[in-house]
């Protein structure tokens, strides 16, 4: 056994371990659920990582040991790139942030239920007032999770007293659970109404029993829609125009100020997402925010003219390592937006790690979370 296999043995693991998670992050994290989904990736996970250690031994320190040599060096240069990206779009820290977790020897998080909240100066254009919203995301009710738990993440909301409400989907992991969001979402009520949009685990449940439960729960889904909300006097009422189907997106008579309100559910929608017209909402003089089940679309919607998205799906990896972070991103970009603030080409992208999880029971070192997002 000489130090030469070994080091090779190393290179070919380390060269495995990398691309398993480029692979896992981009393409089996994104594949429908289901029971052996993790189990067939762990099998394959160690079967990937034992071949390479084995076939790096016994090859040694031959010409082959180029290719796991390459392979890092691509890792460590996207790694790199991704580092200045983050940098280049960060957004503003949270100015507070409550019930947050930090001790090491604290390990499980899957219901320490934290609360982080960001002020952004709203664009100087839209004449409209203060604006509080609130975001939730990825519920996974799969009856793992106590309902107390969500009825906890429901209050804490209301107690902020938002303006406006965005839930960014997976509310179910199967269908039946969806007959137990009317119950749970009943109680979201705030001044400009409670919207959502659906996101891969309700489709691949059942989108339209999804939908159903949370028109019922009095949300408004709107789906890969648009919205729009003038702005009423002090103690009036907003009116919100809906687009007729099929058709394009329907805009009140433009008075006072305005929050145009688009739905993204691609890719996993049943009909692929256009940019509502005129794209820039009313002229340029609406206030547009975005919801988006992955913030992967973030790119499409800031060329639309969003000035702000509002996503989830990504639970913030979920489970995560000290100083590393999390690895299980599902996202064509990889670690580039797995959790918080960011500013991408002047639009404000907020993501949230939502409360729930999948078919691993546990959040390791990765806290659940609400935001609350004030524009002021």
């Amino acid at each position: 056994m000489s130090i030469a296999n070994l080091a090779a043995a190393a290179l070919w693991g380390a060269a495995g371990v990398g691309l398993f998670f480029f692979l896992l992050n981009r393409w089996v994290l994104m594949r429908k659920d289901h029971a052996i989904k993790f189990p067939l990736a762990l099998l394959a996970f160690a079967a990937l990582i034992a071949g390479a250690l084995l076939h790096g031994f016994r090859t040694g320190c031959s010409p082959q040991v180029a290719i796991p040599v390459a392979m890092l060096a691509l890792a460590l240069l996207g790694e790199i790139r991704r580092l200045v990206l983050r940098r280049r779009m960060r957004g503003a820290p949270p100015v507070a942030r409550s019930n947050t977790v930090v001790a090491l020897h604290r390990p499980l998080r899957t219901t320490t239920l934290a609360l982080w909240r960001y002020e952004v100066a709203r664009p100087s254009a839209w004449r409209g007032g203060r604006l509080r919203v609130a975001l939730l995301s990825d519920l996974h009710l799969n009856g793992r999770l106590p309902m107390a738990y969500y009825a906890e993440a429901v209050a804490r909301v209301m107690a902020e007293r938002p303006d406006l409400i965005f839930l960014t989907g997976d509310f179910v992991c199967e269908p039946e659970f969806a007959d137990q969001l009317p119950a749970l979402l009943g109680g979201l009520r705030s001044r400009l109404g409670a919207f959502a949009i659906l996101g891969n685990h309700d489709y691949w449940a059942d989108g339209p029993r999804v939908s159903a439960a949370l028109r019922q729960a009095g949300v408004d889904v709107i789906g890969n829609g648009c919205r729009r909300l003038e702005l009423p006097p002090e103690d009036g009422v907003p009116r919100a125009t809906h687009p007729a189907d099929g058709a394009a997106p329907a805009l009140a008579a433009r008075g006072g100020p305005a929050i145009t309100l688009w739905g993204c559910e691609d890719p996993w929608g049943a009909d692929r997402w256009q940019s509502p017209e005129p794209a820039s909402g009313a002229a340029g003089q609406d206030l547009v925010l975005a919801l988006s089940h992955t913030a992967d679309n973030i790119f499409r919607l800031n060329r639309a003219g969003a000035w702000a998205v509002f996503a989830g799906h990504y639970h913030a990896g979920q489970l995560q390592l000290p100083v590393l972070g999390a690895l299980m991103v599902p996202s064509r970009y990889g670690r580039l937006f797995p959790h918080g603030h960011f500013l991408v080409r002047g639009t404000h992208l907020f993501v949230t790690a939502g409360i729930g999880t999948t078919r691993l029971p546990y959040r390791i070192y990765c806290q659940p979370d609400v935001f609350i997002v004030d524009f002021n």
